[in-house]
């Protein structure tokens, strides 16, 4: 093996080794669910199922008044 073939070696592995490191130093000292390395511990649950309760009533009709004017009148008559 040539001296680039050990760089390389050495470059991807220091920083896994380090994280490693990292999360077995956080369990050492007492710390749970850090998530370094998801791996290690399952995924938490989603609850599925009903999230929102369904509206009671439903709205009548729109109460606003949805046309819409122009604003610019005048200037469309001096236009034309």
């Amino acid at each position: 093996m040539t001296i680039n073939e050990f760089a390389l070696l050495f470059a991807v592995s220091l920083p896994v080794a380090a994280i490693v490191c990292m999360q077995v130093l956080l369990v050492a000292t007492g710390e749970r669910g850090t998530g370094l390395i998801p791996g290690i511990s399952s995924y938490p649950s989603i609850v599925t199922g009903k999230m929102w309760a369904t509206p009671s009533t439903v709205s009548e009709a729109a109460t606003v008044d949805t046309s819409v004017a122009s604003s610019n009148d005048e200037m469309e008559r001096l236009a034309a």
